[in-house]
């Protein structure tokens, strides 16, 4: 008796570490085929590298707008402390975008998803948070005494409404794209499907990038005209 119960828990033992090996390779499966599908490519366009250089070109226009102002030689009617605190912001800008993980993103011509990911997050802290919302939001308070300018107070819903869209405008991607670390077996169509999230939240974030440093050249431009007219 004593015999026939030892073989019988070495059955269910050997039944459990079956069990646990199975689950353990099932894993390892799974992850191998989630970890080929979230490396689909998608590769640039020549369209798509032409736009980003546009890019890179703004932000040094953005750059010589801001130092077009000399508090010293200013002779103008508006505030120069003003003046110099928007100078300052849009320094900030500029260099808050202009950095090498900003060329990285721009410079690769082959995309996976891990590489949209790293271009929202640059976009919703660099962009969004270090630009926008730090340096360029408090341009839209009208009662700031930091940004006393006569020809800002006509601008200044322009500017909120845009600062509000533009730094909630890529929740939607950064969604999508935690959605595709979810495990499973794909098909093709889901293959398919994420090869279009790829390209898909690539021109959605490029739009966005865009749009932000079209906004941000806008404010700068604006800027050169205030400061020029000494």
């Amino acid at each position: 008796m004593k015999k026939l119960l030892l073989e019988y828990f070495n059955i269910i033992a050997y039944t459990i570490t079956g069990m646990i090996f199975g689950f353990s390779f099932f894993l390892l499966f799974i992850n191998f085929y989630h970890y080929r599908d979230v490396n689909t490519i998608y590769i640039k366009q020549d369209s798509d590298k032409k736009a980003e250089q546009e890019l890179n070109k703004k932000i040094e226009v953005i750059k010589t707008n801001a130092s077009s102002f000399d508090i010293n030689s200013y002779k103008g009617k508006e505030d120069s402390y003003s003046l110099a605190s928007v100078k300052s912001r849009l320094t900030l800008c500029a260099q808050s975008i202009d950095t090498e993980t900003f060329k990285n993103i721009l410079s690769k011509e082959k995309l996976t998803i891990k590489d949209i990911y790293d271009m929202q997050q640059f976009y919703q802290s660099q962009i969004a948070n270090e630009c926008l919302i730090k340096q360029l939001y408090e341009l839209t308070l009208t009662d700031n005494p930091k940004v006393n300018i006569t020809t800002l107070k006509p601008i200044t819903s322009f500017l909120e409404d845009n600062i509000n869209q533009l730094t909630k405008s890529t929740d939607y991607v950064q969604k999508v794209i935690k959605n595709n670390s979810s495990y499973m077996f794909n098909s093709e169509i889901a293959k398919t499907d994420l090869y279009e999230q790829t390209k898909d939240s690539y021109y959605t974030l490029l739009n966005n990038y865009i749009l932000s440093i079209d906004f941000i050249y806008d404010v700068s431009e604006w800027y050169k005209n205030t400061v020029g007219g000494v």
